[in-house]
């Protein structure tokens, strides 16, 4: 990564950081992003060019706390070290971690931004379809990696492969946040389907 995208990673990381820490602390409808700017200690200009709407701020939210920050997905993958399950298992366990730190009133207050409801609450079904828009790129990066390292057979489509992973593991995300479902049960059922969709396109080691 060059010192270009580092700085950018770190912008983008104070500006999630000032706004996730302000609408923890107050009323989303009433923060502006000018508020969150000073907060990140950016100008607006900087802010607007990361994020040219406030909607675009709580979006980013949104799917950094289903998805997983982008380093330490990132991490992850340049970790690889031949072991495809094992890396989604890594993938799937942070990003399990990142949303069992989470109050769950705090993300029902970002989606009602959206789509609030008759008691301004936002139903569990929008705030993830917000989370698939953001797409299945690190599973996809992963099962790429695989493929070129011959773990995973060549004539796989990792593009329906990876969207197939992001799925499930999207669903054991709700369940964990909106059910209040067992963190440790819900890792291990997820391992186990992970497991089902890619192990038959696995290579026999020579």
């Amino acid at each position: 990564m060059s010192l270009r995208q580092i700085n950018r990673q770190k912008t983008r990381t104070a500006i999630l950081s000032a706004a996730r820490t302000l609408a923890a602390a107050s009323n989303w409808q009433d923060l502006t992003t000018r508020q969150i700017a000073k907060a990140a200690q950016v100008s607006y200009q900087t802010l607007y060019n990361y994020f040219p709407s406030k909607a675009e701020i709580v979006r980013a939210l949104i799917v950094d706390t289903y998805v997983g920050p982008e380093d330490a997905m990132l991490a992850i993958i340049k970790s690889y070290q031949g072991d495809v399950l094992d890396s989604i298992n890594e993938i799937n366990a942070s990003r399990f971690a990142q949303i069992q730190a989470t109050d769950p009133q705090w993300l029902y207050m970002l989606g009602s931004y959206f789509a609030p409801n008759r008691d301004g609450s936002a139903s569990g079904a929008r705030v993830m379809e917000l989370v698939d828009q953001s797409g299945d790129g690190y599973y996809y990066q992963l099962l790429r990696l695989a493929q070129g390292t011959g773990q995973l057979r060549g004539d796989v489509d990792i593009q329906l492969m990876s969207h197939t992973l992001y799925c499930i593991a999207n669903s054991a995300g709700e369940r964990l946040i909106f059910a209040e479902a067992n963190f440790d049960a819900l890792q291990e059922v997820l391992a186990q389907q992970s497991a089902q969709v890619v192990t038959p396109y696995l290579d026999e080691p020579a």
